[in-house]
């Protein structure tokens, strides 16, 4: 009997919960009972409710009207009741043919993804840049700009780059800082960026001879932190799509999203957390209301992935929408996105 009660709870959570998501309107037991072929009279389905109710799984707003959904019911939701199907062959063959059009380069893969995640769900898409600290070495060059002065141009296997303009107080001598360039190709390739110092420091304690003075040119060179340390980066797309819904239609509400969206740090805090978080990053998060670390996102909800290349995490991407989000397709499509991405980056690491 205990079981029977528990299924039926959960039966018609996941009805409240789905009807609300399709409809925005309060969900009562009349409708359940007209609308679902549960073998229950409408006094029933209404005592269920207020044992979800005392749960804390679903609420109203006044007396006589229908139940919404709260954010423990959500997690619930997402948590248990949600039916992870994926998305149909259809459907990935859509958003794949979107990357098939030319050859991009990185800039514009991001920026597509964004514009995919958008269009595909409805609702606000980001998608971060590859984090230079999560890249690996790949190549650098120097080009010599005059005789005290070389612009330095680093690529990581995420198909990034980056570019710094180094001073000297003496003469540059160009055929030693060509043997520096096939030293660091050869040597320093898949290391990630943030030991590139570290690693030269221990070749130096153990080359005794003249290619000492090399390693030494080499650190002085490449000035990691500089290349690391910058603020995450990323596209927002479909920021409209949001506000169609009539949950954004309070104005406090649509000031503390645009705000955050605005501002964009919360995001990018979020997405950094979880990110550090490896390996759990290459899975699907989802943050309802209050659970994520930002007051601002309190009405909303979020589906963060993480993306890779040769295997490591190094951007994220996700939706942003209303807690009635459509959670199965959102985290679908998150997923096999995330999942592309990942494949099509990985050819700029070859």
């Amino acid at each position: 009997m205990k079981i029977d009660v528990e299924a039926r709870r959960e039966k018609i959570l996941r009805i409240v919960i789905n009807t609300y998501i399709t409809s925005g309107n309060p969900v009562s037991s009349r409708t359940i009972c007209s609308q679902y072929r549960l073998g229950l009279c409408t006094a029933s389905i209404r005592n269920v409710l207020a044992d979800l109710e005392e749960l804390g799984l679903i609420t109203h707003l006044h007396t006589s009207a229908g139940r919404v959904p709260t954010d423990k019911g959500y997690r619930f939701y997402v948590d248990r009741l949600l039916e992870h199907n994926g998305l149909t062959r259809e459907e990935q063959g859509t958003i794949s043919k979107e990357y098939l059009f030319r050859q991009l380069e990185l800039e514009e893969v991001v920026r597509k993804t964004s514009r995919i995640l958008s269009d595909f769900t409805r609702y606000t898409a980001l998608v971060s840049h590859p984090e230079l600290k999560r890249s690996r070495f790949k190549r650098i060059y120097f080009t010599v700009l005059d005789a005290q002065k070389i612009c330095a141009t680093l690529i990581a296997n995420t198909g990034m780059t980056k570019s710094t303009v180094i001073q000297f107080d003496f003469k540059i001598d160009s055929d030693q800082l060509q043997r520096i360039e096939n030293f660091m190709n050869t040597e320093l390739e898949n290391i990630p960026l943030t030991q590139l110092k570290p690693t030269l420091r221990r070749m130096m304690i153990e080359e005794r001879n003249s290619f000492f003075h090399v390693l030494k040119q080499a650190i002085d060179l490449i000035d990691v932190s500089a290349l690391v340390n910058e603020n995450m980066r990323f596209y927002l797309e479909g920021i409209s799509n949001i506000l169609r819904f009539p949950e954004f239609e309070d104005s406090d509400i649509i000031r503390s999203l645009m705000h955050v969206l605005e501002e964009k740090m919360a995001l990018s805090e979020l997405v950094q957390d979880m990110l550090d978080q490896e390996p759990a990053a290459k899975n699907v998060r989802v943050f309802i209301g209050g659970e994520s670390s930002s007051a601002f996102l309190n009405d909303c909800a979020l589906v963060l992935g993480g993306y890779t290349v040769d295997n490591q995490i190094v951007g994220g991407l996700g939706i942003i929408g209303p807690k009635r989000m459509d959670y199965g397709k959102t985290i679908a499509t998150v997923q096999y996105v995330s999942e592309t991405l990942s494949n099509i980056l990985s050819r700029f690491s070859i």
